[in-house]
């Protein structure tokens, strides 16, 4: 996740208000906060600039930083920098960072099978062993979907992918892949990359997953729409990073883009219990409860505008969100009574 560091000197007339109320360094935190930022370390400093605070935030701050940067750094006395991980920046310097994938025969049937054979050792297992219980909810609504389609979820943990495949009925997982991060996941093989799991042939194969490089524009959807057009269902985490707040960051366009383009359902599922067996940033397992929470299958109108369509998606998961912050795991059922934030979408015959 991208780190930023931000220094503040601090004018004469708000150092005597910070005397009077102290409360006030906290002030930038706060407003960091609001775009879903995670505070990493908060200093005041005696020199040249007053207060330094380092901060953590998905990829979606792209689309943001512009604002942001209007809103506290339109001062010349900000200043915003972008920050690299150290071991990563060495690597850098020793060797060129490449990716492989997409690798077109992860459709074959041969393909396929093999993850059939292996779906024990890469998801099962797991699910066995940390997910207790395991409680899938909404399942009436795979009878009103036909393939191909596009799954969405929340993100919160690396093992959301296992709970999205173990809910999902043998006819979907069967053609279906997960987008992920081409470069966490499909890197190009050497530098130390031992772990058979990181291999990129290995995601291909095994796990059913495809390189998505983050900020590549629209060429970035190519190999999903080729995907798309063989039949192949989608599993997409609209986030694109694993969310560490209470709210669910805003979406990408990409679902939106390819629903609209193909004229496909999406089938929204929530997901909860994730990040308090593996939390972010932690190998430790912890078994516990796992809910995965079918939505109503949403098709989006024809002809509406990119930007509207990722909003009422969004709007859609978050409603099931916040009823699951404010009333626990459980609430996330869609056919419980919903709160008034909750809108039910209306569902139209598939095409």
């Amino acid at each position: 996740m991208p780190v930023y560091v931000l220094l503040t000197r601090l004018s004469s007339p708000a150092q005597r208000e910070i005397i009077k109320t102290p409360t006030r360094l906290s002030s930038i935190s706060d407003i960091l906060e609001q775009w879903d930022a995670k505070i990493l370390a908060d200093y005041h400093m005696m020199g040249e600039w007053h207060h330094c605070t380092v901060f953590e935030v998905s990829d979606n701050f792209r689309a943001h930083q512009a604002l942001l940067q209007q809103e506290l750094t339109s001062s010349p006395d900000t200043w915003l920098l972008p920050g690299i991980d150290l071991p990563l920046f060495e690597r850098m310097l020793r060797q060129e960072l490449r990716t492989e994938g997409p690798h077109q025969w992860q459709v074959k049937w041969w393909a396929k099978l093999a993850r059939l054979c292996f779906r024990w050792y890469q998801y099962d297992r797991w699910v066995w062993r940390y997910f207790k219980p395991f409680q899938v909810t909404g399942t009436e609504h795979f009878t009103a979907i036909k393939a191909p389609c596009i799954v969405i979820a929340n993100h919160t943990s690396h093992f959301d992918s296992l709970a999205l495949h173990a809910c999902l009925p043998l006819w979907l997982r069967w053609n279906i892949y997960f987008g992920a991060a081409a470069d966490r996941w499909f890197l190009r093989a050497g530098g130390g990359r031992r772990d058979m799991t990181l291999q990129p042939w290995y995601n291909s194969l095994i796990t059913g997953c495809f390189p998505i490089r983050r900020g590549g524009g629209s060429a970035t959807l190519d190999y999903s729409r080729w995907l798309l057009d063989q039949g192949a269902n989608l599993a997409i985490f609209p986030e694109g990073t694993r969310s560490t707040s209470h709210k669910m960051a805003r979406f990408k366009h990409g679902v939106a883009l390819l629903a609209l383009q193909k004229k496909l359902p999406i089938l929204p599922v929530y997901l909860t219990g994730l990040a308090r067996i593996r939390p972010k940033g932690s190998r430790k397992v912890t078994p516990g409860p796992v809910h995965a929470h079918i939505q109503p299958p949403l098709y989006l109108p024809e002809g509406m505008a990119v930007p509207d369509a990722t909003r009422l998606i969004y709007e859609e998961l978050n409603a099931v969100h916040k009823s699951v912050i404010a009333h626990g795991d459980a609430a996330g059922r869609w056919d419980l009574p919903h709160d008034s934030h909750r809108r039910p979408i209306k569902a139209a015959p598939a095409q």
